[in-house]
């Protein structure tokens, strides 16, 4: 292959030819297979995470060969074109700090950095980083890659107004063919789909075709776990109290960023640094694989669109999972890529009061209605665009003020306006800052602001109209005083100790009552433009066959509608009949299930050991057995070690879940759980709790016990009265008379006559 180089004006050379392409697929020509595996990092998971975690992750892992920073999401892509009307860069403003700090490492060790920090202008952020290496004294070759053009005849009516433009969802392909042509040391790209920026080395480095549907899921499959760093290691899913997330302070201060080793063959395993904190598990995983993505059956992204259904995943360690199961759709690929529109909404204007000690909510309302009356004063009609709510008791719009029952001392009170002119939202935050002299007492620390605000609006183009752009520059440093050359120094984990994971409590949902979902499941929500994802996990994976008995579509429509409640205080009944009528007609809920999302090392029986299926699994107070041992275990006589005397002593896993040591008060025997009942803390077995006198059973409002024996209630308070009569109670309220015969009574309600 012949190279060529050309010396430009700024002191950067060009290397080899620009290219472009348009997005239909083109099979690579016998792609060479460079590795049996390749080790992905993710360095960032979005523009405001930490670039200390990433440059730990660079020095811990040694074996790491890329390290991906995603750092555009579509509020950041909103926020650079706004950037751009204001006539600032049109890249992240922090690409300076990222790569001050990772590139003298990344390039001693052959570690390539690809990052979609290029936003909107690509080439600008490439000369930003070679201007950078060259400060370090630090030789590299930056390509970018790129949205290069939109034919006008694929757009929609929708996105052909955009003001500032419009950006692609790319795939991998142009990452793939810079890596081909340039070998460079850092790729730089507009907006690319956070799963092709980590697909593209694979791709790249294993050998794969874009025909390879298979190959392309799995891989794209580690993207998606990766794309959010932090999150499938612990991150975003610490929740103190909670038994299942309960991690600690110290343990996700040393929070490791993910990497995953990708096999030649499509074998994924994602894994943490040796020795760090957090937690990697099933429940992270899964919670980052259902991420945004709507139909788990129907993943699309620019390169394969994916089926979830029967993802798993193995845990190898503590530090490793092993995933499995992503496969091609039924439609292996889309015929049209997804574009996001920049358009004008309005200008925001926002406000924020804090109210302490008595009364502090009355007082907030009294704000709201004047801020909202003087605004209406001054610029009629502009009331209706103004929401509020209050911090502290009810921003999250999870619970409705009607039904708290939380005496707060300490809220603050927060007005947001969406308005047409930007004279609007300047007087908005005139008339809330004059709640220090016109409003209630006691308000204090207020803050207000105003902008421009960007939306975003979504639209499909035709892969034929869309063209995508490589190129590569290579900096030629000399030396200067002003160079800054050092490698940095190996940064100290936070404890020298290995970090043990959160205890796992596998158990039910109590039946028959009502729980709180917290209690039972963990979630996690996204959004894509006007589209909200939920998902809901169930911290014992068969309890997902009575959550679906509540989620349906008009059950999460009733949960969602107070998010469009305008005021903290809808005290007109008038304005929720039209909330909720707007929901009815506009919001369209949809709800998947994904098939398989047990964790096949721990759904075992806890007497043998033996792995479960959902069509053979039976529980009782949190153990889990098979059907065979359960019916053995609770369904036949004798206690439990001289049944299966002959069994293996339980596994390390299996202790997690044995079953219980309690002794019956009455015959001292094992008690189980099918059997089970408690009196004043001391348990029982059911055919045991009954009266001691005739062996009627007992209840527990129908049992009195005296001197440790168990009575029937009524006969322990008149067992004396009926001595001197020569007559003896009988169990279930009837009398025998000295001679045998029954005097019947009726039985106390509840209780059955023996």
């Amino acid at each position: 292959m012949l190279t060529w180089i050309l010396q430009q004006s700024d002191g950067y050379i060009d290397i080899g030819e620009p290219e472009i392409r348009n997005c239909e697929i083109k099979l690579r020509i016998n792609p060479i297979k460079r590795r049996e595996k390749v080790f992905v990092g993710c360095g960032a998971g979005f523009s405001g995470d930490r670039p200390l975690a990433a440059l730990k992750l660079l020095q811990k892992v040694k074996d790491l060969n890329y390290l991906v920073l995603e750092c555009l999401a579509e509020r950041t892509l909103a926020d650079r074109y706004q950037a751009v009307m204001s006539g600032g860069d049109g890249y992240d403003p922090r690409i300076s700090e990222w790569m001050q700090l990772l590139l003298p490492l990344a390039v001693d060790r052959g570690v390539c950095i690809i990052t979609n920090m290029g936003a909107t202008n690509a080439l600008a952020a490439q000369e930003k980083v070679l201007e950078i290496a060259s400060k370090l004294g630090v030789r590299i070759t930056v390509g970018v890659a790129y949205q290069f053009d939109i034919a006008k005849a694929g757009l929609g009516s929708n996105l052909r107004n955009a003001n500032d433009g419009i950006s692609i969802y790319l795939g991998a392909a142009p990452i793939v063919e810079c890596l081909e042509k340039y070998n460079p040391n850092v790729i730089i790209t507009s907006r690319v789909a956070d799963a092709a920026l980590f697909l593209a080395p694979m791709v790249y480095e294993l050998g794969w075709n874009w025909d390879e549907f298979l190959l392309l899921a799995q891989g794209s499959l580690a993207g998606h776990l990766l794309e959010c760093g932090c999150h499938l290691t612990g991150g975003y899913f610490m929740h103190p109290g909670d038994k299942s997330r309960d991690i600690s302070f110290a343990n996700l201060l040393d929070l490791s960023l993910p990497f995953a080793e990708i096999s030649y063959d499509g074998k994924v395993c994602v894994a943490k640094a040796d020795g760090s904190g957090g937690v990697l598990n099933f429940s992270t995983c899964a919670q980052q694989l259902l991420y945004e993505v709507g139909d788990p059956s129907a993943y699309i992204t620019p390169d394969v669109v994916i089926d979830f259904q029967d993802v798993t995943f193995h845990p190898l360690s503590t530090n490793r999972v092993v995933c499995t199961g992503a496969k091609p759709a039924a439609t292996s690929v889309p015929e049209n890529l997804l574009a996001l529109a920049s358009k004008d909404a309005g200008w925001k204007g926002w406000g924020e009061i804090s109210y302490g000690g008595y009364k502090c909510v009355e007082r907030a309302k009294a704000a709201e209605f004047l801020v909202k009356s003087w605004m209406e004063e001054v610029y009629p009609g502009t009331n209706s665009r103004i929401i509020s709510y209050i911090i502290g008791l009810d921003s999250l719009k999870a619970v409705s003020l009607e039904y708290m029952t939380l005496v707060t001392k300490d809220i603050r009170l927060r007005m947001d306006g969406l308005f047409e002119e930007e004279k609007h939202a300047i007087e908005f935050t005139k008339e809330f800052t004059a709640l220090y002299t016109n409003g209630p007492s006691g308000g204090g620390g207020i803050s207000t602001g105003h902008k421009k605000e960007i939306l975003l609006e979504k639209g499909l183009v035709g892969r034929e109209h869309i063209y995508w752009k490589i190129s590569a520059k290579q900096n030629q440093p000399t030396k200067s005083n002003d160079q800054i050359n050092i490698l940095p120094t190996e940064t100290n984990s936070n404890h020298l100790t290995e970090f043990l994971p959160p205890e796992i409590h596998l158990s039910p949902a109590p039946s028959n009552q009502k729980v709180h979902l917290y209690e039972i499941a963990h979630s996690r929500a996204g959004d894509k433009s006007n589209d909200i994802n939920f998902s809901v996990i169930p911290h014992f994976p068969p309890d997902i066959k009575r959550l679906k008995t509540v989620i349906k579509p008009d059950w999460v429509k009733r949960v969602i509608s107070p998010l469009l409640n305008q005021s903290s205080f809808p005290e007109i009944d008038d304005n929720i009949e039209m909330r909720d009528k707007w929901v009815a007609e506009h919001v369209n809920v949809e709800v998947y299930e994904v098939r398989v999302t047990y964790h096949k090392a721990c759904f075992k029986c806890s007497h043998c050991k033996g792995t479960l299926v959902m069509s053979n699994y039976s529980s009782m107070d949190g153990v889990l057995y098979c059907k065979t041992h359960f019916e053995q275990l609770f369904k036949e006589s004798g206690n439990f070690s001289k049944n299966f005397q002959t069994c293996e002593a339980p596994s390390k896993v299996s202790s997690m879940f044995s079953g219980t040591q309690d002794k019956c008060r009455a015959c001292n025997k094992t008690v189980y759980p099918l059997e089970k009942v408690t009196m004043e803390g001391e348990p029982y077995h059911k055919s045991c709790f009954k009266c001691a006198h005739g062996g009627c059973p007992l209840t527990h409002s129908s049992y009195a016990a005296l001197d440790g024996v168990l009575y029937w209630a009524e006969l322990g308070r008149r067992q004396e009265e009926k001595a001197a009569s020569g007559t003896r109670e009988r169990c279930g309220g009837g009398e025998e008379n000295a001679n045998g015969r029954k005097r019947q009574q009726q039985p106390p309600a509840g209780i059955r006559p023996s």
